[in-house]
Formats: C-alpha cells, structure tokens, sequence
C-alpha cells in the first residue's frame, strides 16, 4: 500500500466496517465480564487440564498458577483490543502516515475506557470484583500492542 493511498479518506461505509471487529471484540470482553468467567468457574477448569497433562500439583502452585492465567488473560484480550482499536481509528481517521501516536493513544483511550466500564461492571456482579489493578494490567496489554505496532511499521519503512 502505498502513502498517498492512506491519506484518501475511506468511504463512510468502510469507515463503518473497520469498526465491525473491534465492536465485536468488545462483546466478547462483555461475555468474559460474566459469572461464566468467574475465579470459581475458571479454576475448576484449570484444575482439569493441569491434571490431565501434569497430574496433581500442590494447591499453592495451583493458586499460583490460576492467578498468572488470569492475569496474562487481562493482558492478552486487552492487547487484542488494542490493536483492533489501532486498526479501527487508523481507518477513520486516515492520514499520509503508516502510524501515528494519535490513532495509538485513541486505541489506548478505548481501551481504557472499555477496561473501566468492564471492572465498574463486575462490581455488579455478584461472583466477580472490580479491581483498579486490572485495568492496569488491561492498558499495559494495549500499550505492549501498541509499542510493537509502532515498531513493526517503523521497520517496514
């Protein structure tokens, strides 16, 4: 692609499209936001395919474990976010560059904004918490994201 292709702005429609896998993104954060995904039901999930592949593990490694899954899960589905949010801003507000910091730090606003309304939600729910922490753990996932995006464009140049 070239950069003169980039700074023709996208018909409204495709504009509108460019958001459809960010939209959905956020569904799904929405479904993980559930009591379905709640510390109890993950755990007896884990428990399973721990043993299924290691065998029995002591309960101290297994809450160890738990909480670094769920934690890197943060990281991760928050990541993901970011870079559709990259994507999605990078097509609505075209420009002659392959990145600018301001579709990043409008990804990042997204995700921060998507981050707080999921932990505000949880502290509605009666098996899950909100936690200020998380939302940290959530931006810095979108940051990671945003930082390889940045360099994977600077070095395609």
């Amino acid at each position: 692609m070239t950069s003169s292709a980039l700074s023709i702005p996208a018909p409204p429609r495709r504009r509108l499209l460019a958001w459809v896998p960010t939209l959905l993104w956020l569904a799904f954060i929405v479904w993980l936001s559930s009591d379905l995904f709640s510390s109890a039901h993950t755990c007896s999930v884990l428990l399973k395919i721990i043993h299924l592949l290691y065998g029995p593990i002591s309960q101290k490694t297994f809450l160890i474990l738990h909480r670094l899954v769920r934690k890197a899960a943060h990281v991760t589905v928050y990541g993901i976010l970011g870079g559709l949010a990259f994507y999605s801003w990078r097509s609505t507000l075209p420009g002659h560059e392959r990145w600018t910091l301001r579709w990043s730090a409008l990804a990042l606003a997204v995700t921060l904004l998507a981050a707080s309304m999921d932990e505000f939600h949880q502290g509605f729910v009666s098996s899950r918490t909100g936690s200020a922490t998380d939302v940290l753990l959530d931006l810095g996932g979108a940051l990671i994201v945003q930082m390889v995006i940045a360099w994977w464009f600077k070095e395609k140049q």
